[in-house]
């Protein structure tokens, strides 16, 4: 059923991207001359439909789907679990997020490892931190420290579970990470169900613990709606879901038996792709959920996306290996597709800029037939166009069901406009600039309430500003008409200094109780 359910939803998909190009096309006048760059821009368009027509088939299915539960049962015998923390280079907030963690979950198999690739300066710290820790949960604390950090986070947790085989379940969580209390003993129920028993990996989802500035609530709600409106449909449509690398609860003997390749900056798509290999799934519950700290300004947020590309990229083998299902095959090509998708936006946009420009001339000709806002145009262009809009603006108001969500929506959607949207050039650049990048495991700032420097800010993003200005004057001298389609992209970057600098700061209580 779900092979079957996966095989009508990519076939939906691809049928509706095929249908837009068709249309696309059927509008381009091609000229020798025009050929090259008219064919470059209908591919392009073609691969940024394929998201298009993703988001608009999945925002459909959220209609009537159900949200899948996994079924539990009562754990008569407790197994016991190890609760790991792999951390590296931590200063903030450890010990509060390990009590609270524990002090919940405090099952009578139950131990906490605490799991180092620290450098040797944080090693007096961390063994205060397991002192602290010791004198209130006794003998459940363990520390390890390891002298070399061989292959980051996955290559500790692969020591520990090869030398600690009492424990048949870990609960991986990241150093930022909070467990909710019963979140454990809620995935243990579902691990110990009859049905459940070809799920290897229990996902909990994932929820932001501290919004302190404008940014950081922008990413909870980000965080809320991707999952509820991505993950929740993976689990109902195929049945399974990805790995997210942590607040998860594994099954040790299945993770023993798969092997990662060296070097890997990220192992969350690895795990889910080499565990369906052998049979098991990934499953998300949307009923289990773990709290996370999230960047508080846009600059953190950049970082942590330049180390998530790298990691994501490096599973380009995955979607052609074999024995894998049709979902997690699709699941981690998806991943991989959304950035290199932002290098083929960057470059459409730049071509068909410059393809209606006194710089070049005409390079792409339209048949033109209707007026539209004062402007020559084409009617089935400008419907394709309206048509994507309204799926990226609206796709996700299929999963509104409040006015609180409603009123989350609209932030996103503003907040996105004015801020994210500097990613059209970022994004790009950071993808071009990975092979001169080391493959090095950077902890994320996780101090909420941390504030960003102006000077960073114009370090950082000057380029941005520039481009945006040079971009309004491009379209308002070098263009026979306005494009109006590209000033959202124009305003974001040309006040993109004092807009991250903005949002970087504390929300005011008032506003902050209110949202």
């Amino acid at each position: 059923m779900n092979r079957m359910r996966m095989a009508i939803f990519l076939f939906a998909v691809t049928g509706l991207t095929i249908g837009a190009c068709a249309l696309v096309a059927s509008t381009v006048i091609v000229t020798h001359e025009t050929a090259l760059f008219s064919y470059l821009w209908v591919i392009g368009f073609g691969i940024l439909f394929f998201n298009v027509a993703f988001l608009f088939v999945l925002s459909l299915s959220q209609l009537c789907l159900k949200v899948p539960i996994l079924p539990e049962r009562m754990v008569r015998r407790q197994p016991r679990v190890a609760l790991v923390y792999p951390v590296r280079n931590e200063e903030h907030g450890l010990f509060e997020r390990i009590d609270y963690s524990l002090s919940g979950n405090l099952l009578p198999g139950l131990d906490l490892w605490i799991l180092s690739d620290s450098d040797s300066t944080f090693e007096r710290d961390e063994k205060r931190l397991v002192t602290r820790l010791s004198a209130k949960y006794a003998r459940r604390i363990h520390y390890r420290r390891r002298k070399l950090a061989f292959e980051r986070k996955q290559g500790n947790l692969k020591e520990f579970i090869t030398r600690h085989f009492e424990y048949p379940y870990i609960y991986v969580a990241d150093a930022d990470s909070m467990v909710p209390p019963g979140a454990i003993l809620k995935l243990l129920r579902k691990a110990e169900h009859p049905q459940n028993q070809d799920i290897a990996i229990f996902q909990s989802f994932v929820k932001i613990a501290h919004a302190k500035t404008w940014y950081a609530h922008f990413e909870r709600i980000g965080t809320s709606f991707a999952q509820r409106f991505n993950f929740t449909a993976y689990q109902a449509l195929f049945g399974r879901s990805i790995s997210f690398g942590h607040h998860q609860l594994v099954r040790a003997s299945l993770l023993r038996r798969i092997k990662l390749p060296s070097g890997l900056l990220s192992h969350d798509n690895w795990d889910t792709v080499l565990l369906d290999q052998l049979g098991y799934r990934v499953a998300f519950c949307p009923d289990v959920s773990g709290f996370d700290e999230t960047p508080s300004n846009f600059l953190e947020a950049r970082r942590r996306a330049r180390r998530w590309a790298q990691g994501t990229l490096q599973g380009w083998p995955l979607p052609f290996m074999r024995g894998v299902t049709l979902a997690s095959r699709f699941l981690a090509f998806y991943g991989i597709y959304l950035y290199l998708a932002d290098l083929v936006f960057f470059a459409w946009v730049l071509l068909g800029l410059f393809s209606h420009s006194a710089v070049s001339g005409e390079l792409i000709h339209y048949e033109v037939d209707c007026v539209w806002l004062g402007l020559i145009s084409n009617h089935v262009l400008t419907g394709v166009l309206v048509f994507s809009l309204a799926v990226i603006f609206c796709h996700k108001l299929t999963i509104v069901r409040s006015a609180r969500d409603l009123k989350d929506y609209g932030y996103e959607v503003l907040f996105s406009t004015l801020v994210t949207l500097n990613n059209f050039i970022y994004a790009p650049l950071d993808l071009l600039g990975l092979p001169l990048r080391k493959l090095v495991w950077r902890p994320m700032r996780k101090d909420p309430f941390e504030r960003v420097r102006l000077q960073e800010i114009i370090k950082h993003f000057w380029l941005g500003t520039v481009a945006g200005i040079w971009g309004f004057y491009f379209c308002t001298h070098e263009t026979p008409y306005f494009i109006w389609q590209i000033v959202p992209i124009l305003i974001s970057l040309t006040f993109s200094i004092p807009l991250i600098y903005l949002t970087g700061k504390g929300m005011p209580d008032w506003v902050h109780q209110w949202i």
